[in-house]
């Protein structure tokens, strides 16, 4: 009966340690770990990091919006902030993608070819009108536009600008 009561309390104890070691693995956090290769960097402005490592530039927030820090630190939400490594930076408005996201997102390109497709693609799109071919006017006389000036939604226009010629056999008559 001892040994048996030895044996779970020994078993328990075991849960409770490794449990406590999963808890302080888990909080700890990313910016810690790259703590000491910012002080460095920090500190004197080079390369302070050791050599098998890359240099930290600057924090960057994680949702995408232009606010930087020299130090890590985390955003209005509790996010951490993510480092920018030298040689990572964006080259301009462009979008850059690193190599390692484009293989986990599984891109694959090939160099472009006229061929038949040998599977259907489905896609999500909305259709919309264009607006330069669309045209409903009601005149209160019979005729036609011959030619149309003004065919955008929110174009500026003066006042006295034609926006359209009109015929009309109607008022050619008339006219004579």
């Amino acid at each position: 009966m001892k040994k048996l009561f030895g044996s779970i309390v020994v078993i328990v104890l075991l849960l409770a340690v490794l449990a406590a070691g999963y808890y302080l693995g888990s909080t700890r956090t990313a910016p810690e770990a790259h703590a000491p290769a910012a002080a460095s960097v920090a500190d004197n402005g080079e390369a302070g990091a050791p050599a098998g490592e890359r240099r930290i530039l600057y924090y960057r927030n994680p949702m995408g919006l232009p606010d930087t820090s020299p130090v890590p630190k985390k955003d209005a939400m509790g996010m951490d902030y993510v480092p920018v490594y030298a040689g990572d930076e964006p080259e301009g408005p462009g979008v850059k993608i690193s190599l390692d996201k484009v293989q986990k997102l599984g891109v694959r390109t090939e160099v472009a070819a006229l061929r038949d497709l040998s599977r259907t693609v489905r896609a999500v799109g909305t259709v919309e009108v264009n607006e330069r071919g669309e045209h409903t006017v009601s005149p209160r006389f019979e005729g036609w536009i011959q030619r149309l000036y003004v065919n955008t939604t929110g174009q500026a226009v003066q006042r006295g600008q034609p926006l359209m010629e009109v015929y009309s056999p109607d008022l050619v008559a008339a006219q004579q």
